[in-house]
C-alpha cells in the first residue's frame, strides 16, 4: 500500500518553524520553546537578583523549593519519628514555620527588624509560607532599601537554620539575643566583603563598620 502511494504536487517540502507566526526559525523562538510547560516558583526572580554569595543564595533556592531536610521531611522519608520544631519543640518543622512561623523564630525577626526601625514586617503571627511574607514584606520598601531588606532577609533565615542545625546535631542552644548579635556581627563582614545593600540598614541601627571601596575608612 505504500509502495503505490504517490505525492501529485510539483511544490518541493518545505520546512516549516511552529514557533513563530512566520514559521522562521529564530534562536528566541527556540529558547522560549525550551521552557513550554514550566512554572516559575514564587520568589526565585526575587531571589536570582538577591545580592548574597552563592552558597547563601543556593539555600535560599532549597527554601523555596522546599528542599531542605527538616525534621518534618526526615520524619516523611522514615527518618525519624518524631518532627518537632528543633527551637520551639511545638509544631511540626516546616521550612516556613522554622524561618517565619516559630515563636523563637519571629522573635528574631522582631528584635533584628526592630533596629532599622522595620519591625512593622516582622511576622507578628505564625504564617504558613516563608515566600508569601518576603514578596509582601519587600513591597513596603523603596527601591534601595527593598534590595537591602532581600538580602538581609537570606542572612538572617540561614543563622536561623544554622542555629537549628546546632540544636539538632550539636545539642546547644543559643538565646534570641545572642543570634540577633550574631546577625549584626555577619552583616557586618558582609559589608566589608563587598555586599554593600546592607549599608544602610547598618548605618540605620548605629553600627559601625568599614566601607569596603577604595581606602578603608571607619564609619561612625
Amino acid at each position: 500500500f505504500v509502495e503505490q502511494t504517490k505525492l501529485h504536487t510539483s511544490t518541493p517540502d518545505k520546512l516549516l518553524w511552529k514557533w513563530t507566526a512566520d514559521h522562521t526559525f529564530s534562536n528566541a523562538s527556540a529558547y522560549q520553546a525550551f521552557f513550554l510547560g514550566q512554572f516559575s516558583v514564587a520568589g526565585s526572580k526575587t531571589l536570582w537578583k538577591t545580592r548574597a554569595s552563592g552558597k547563601c543564595k543556593f539555600f535560599g533556592w532549597l527554601v523555596i523549593h522546599d528542599h531542605c531536610w527538616t525534621a518534618e521531611r526526615r520524619k516523611r522519608h522514615n527518618l525519624q519519628q518524631h518532627d518537632f520544631c528543633a527551637l520551639c519543640n511545638q509544631e511540626s518543622e516546616t521550612i516556613s514555620h522554622l524561618l517565619v512561623g516559630c515563636s523563637f523564630s519571629r522573635q528574631i525577626w522582631y528584635h533584628v527588624l526592630l533596629r532599622g526601625p522595620w519591625h512593622a514586617v516582622s511576622p507578628q503571627s505564625p504564617i504558613s509560607i516563608f515566600v508569601d511574607w518576603w514578596n509582601d514584606g519587600r513591597k513596603t520598601f523603596g527601591k534601595a532599601d527593598r534590595r537591602c531588606f532581600d538580602t538581609l532577609m537570606i542572612l538572617t533565615s540561614l543563622i536561623i537554620w544554622k542555629e537549628r542545625n546546632r540544636r539538632t546535631f550539636d545539642h546547644v542552644n543559643s538565646t534570641v539575643e545572642d543570634i540577633v548579635s550574631l546577625v549584626f556581627d555577619e552583616a557586618t563582614a558582609w559589608v566589608r566583603t563587598g555586599y554593600c545593600t546592607l549599608e544602610s540598614f547598618l548605618l540605620n541601627c548605629g553600627v559601625p563598620f568599614r566601607r569596603p571601596i577604595g581606602r578603608e575608612s571607619l564609619i561612625q
